[in-house]
C-alpha cells in the first residue's frame, strides 16, 4: 500500500536519507539549481576591534554551542563581522539551511507583491492555483499560508493506510508541484495556526507562477546578486524539476547574515532598496493570536518568522523528536529569528544592532534554544545601563 507505485528516485532517497552524515553537508543532496550570486561577492572579513562584547564572554558561548555540535558561530553588530567560529567547517562550505529558507521565501513574496505580481495577502491563494478553485482551498489567501493559518492537512500526520506522513513526499519526492496542490483542507483557513512545510512551498510555486521565472533565478535577481552574496542553491525534486522553497537551501553562512541585515536597515543596501520596509514590518507582526481569531494563539509566529522562543511547550506541526526547545523567553523582547530543523538559527536584535548565526546538528537533549542570544543581549543591556 504504502510503498507500491513510489518512484525508483523516491526510494533512493528514501533510504539515502537516513545515511546523511553530517546532516548539514550539501553533496548528498542533488540535482540543485545555482541562485547565482555576484562575480565580486562583497568582502565580510572579521573585524573584533568592533565588536563592544567581551572576548570572553563569546568564547564562553561559543563552547557551549560547539558542546551541542555547531559548526558555524557568527555574530555581527551593524555592518561589522566582529566574531566567527568554525568546528568541521569553513567559512566558503554551503550547509543545508532546513528551514531557513522560510523566511527567505516570505521576503520574495514581499518584493512580488510590491512589484504588484501578487495583489495583496488577501489575495486567495487560488488566484494563482486554479487548481484550488472549486474546492474549501479556494478561501486560503497568500496570508494564511504565509502565516502558517490554511487549515491545509497536517503534513506530519500519518493516515491508517499509509506507513509515511505528507511531508516525507514533499521532502524525498520527484513530483513536487503536483503532490503540493495534492494536498487537502481540513479546516477554515485563519482559525488555528500549524506549522505545515507545504504552505511554503505552495507560495513557492505561487512566486514561480506570477513572475515566470524559478525561485531561485527570482533569489537571485532580488537578493542574492543585489546583495552582494555568493552563488547558493536550492534542492529540485529531480532535473529540470521543481525547487523546495519550503527548505534545502544551500548557502554560506556569511550571506545569511547579508539577508538577516536588511531587517535592521529597513531593507536597504548600499543605497538600494531590496525589500520594501513596510513588507519587512509586516512579516514581524505577531499573526497567529486570539485577537486575531486564532484558537489557542501565541503570538509567536509572523510571516515565516519566529517571533518568540520556544518555551511554551510544543509547537503545533512540529514533532516532539524534532521541538528544538528553549529554557526561557528571549530577555530582548525585540529579538526575533529565522529557524531551521535541527538547530539552524538567525537570531536578530533590532535593540543592539546585532545578528547571530547558529548552524550545527542537532544539538544535545539538555540544549537551551534561547540560552545564546540571551547571553549577548543581556551582556549589551547591561554596557548601556551602565555607561
Amino acid at each position: 500500500m504504502a510503498l507500491l507505485g513510489l518512484s525508483r528516485l523516491y526510494l533512493q532517497r528514501l533510504i539515502g536519507s537516513q545515511l546523511i552524515q553530517p546532516i548539514t553537508q550539501s553533496n548528498w543532496y542533488q540535482p540543485r539549481e545555482c541562485i547565482a550570486g555576484t562575480t565580486v561577492p562583497a568582502p565580510l572579513a572579521v573585524n573584533s576591534d568592533a565588536c563592544s562584547l567581551d572576548m570572553s564572554l563569546l568564547n564562553q558561548v561559543g563552547d557551549y554551542l560547539m558542546s551541542h555540535h555547531t559548526r558555524a558561530f557568527l555574530v555581527m553588530q551593524g555592518e561589522q563581522l566582529v566574531h566567527e567560529r568554525y568546528r568541521d567547517f569553513h567559512p566558503h562550505y554551503t550547509f543545508n539551511s532546513m528551514s531557513l529558507v522560510k523566511t527567505i521565501q516570505a521576503l520574495a513574496i514581499g518584493i512580488a507583491i510590491e512589484q504588484g505580481l501578487i495583489e495583496s495577502v488577501d489575495t486567495p491563494a487560488a488566484t494563482y492555483l486554479p487548481e484550488w478553485r472549486n474546492d474549501a482551498r479556494q478561501h486560503i489567501t497568500i496570508g494564511h499560508l504565509l502565516s502558517m493559518q490554511s487549515g491545509l492537512k497536517s503534513d506530519v500526520a500519518f493516515h491508517p493506510l499509509r506507513i509515511l506522513p505528507p511531508i516525507v513526499r514533499l521532502y524525498l519526492g520527484d513530483s513536487l508541484e503536483r503532490h503540493a496542490l495534492s494536498l487537502p483542507s481540513v479546516a477554515k483557513a485563519g482559525h488555528y495556526f500549524e506549522y505545515n512545510n507545504y504552505n511554503t512551498q505552495l507560495l513557492g510555486i505561487i512566486l514561480e507562477r506570477v513572475s515566470g521565472i524559478s525561485a531561485a533565478a527570482f533569489f537571485s535577481k532580488y537578493l542574492w546578486q543585489p546583495l552582494g552574496c555568493h552563488d547558493a542553491s536550492l534542492w529540485l525534486d529531480r532535473e529540470g524539476g521543481k525547487a523546495r522553497t519550503f527548505g534545502a537551501m544551500f548557502a554560506r553562512p556569511d550571506d545569511w547574515l547579508r539577508v538577516a541585515r536588511l531587517f535592521l536597515t529597513d531593507g536597504m543596501y548600499q543605497g538600494q532598496q531590496i525589500v520594501p520596509a513596510w513588507w519587512l514590518q509586516e512579516m514581524r507582526v505577531p499573526r497567529n493570536t486570539p485577537e486575531r481569531g486564532v484558537a489557542e494563539g501565541r503570538g509567536d509566529y509572523g510571516y515565516q518568522l519566529w517571533l518568540k522562543a520556544h518555551n511554551a511547550g510544543l509547537v503545533r506541526g512540529i514533532p516532539w523528536f524534532e521541538a528544538m526547545h528553549a529554557k526561557a523567553p528571549h530577555h530582548d523582547e525585540s529579538v526575533f529569528y529565522f529557524e531551521g530543523m535541527r538547530g539552524q538559527y538567525v537570531f536578530v536584535c533590532p535593540a543592539h544592532d546585532l545578528l547571530m548565526l547558529r548552524v550545527g546538528e542537532r544539538p544535545n537533549r539538555d540544549w537551551d534554544g534561547s540560552r545564546a542570544i540571551n547571553q549577548l543581549t543581556a551582556a549589551l543591556a547591561a554596557a548601556v545601563v551602565h555607561s
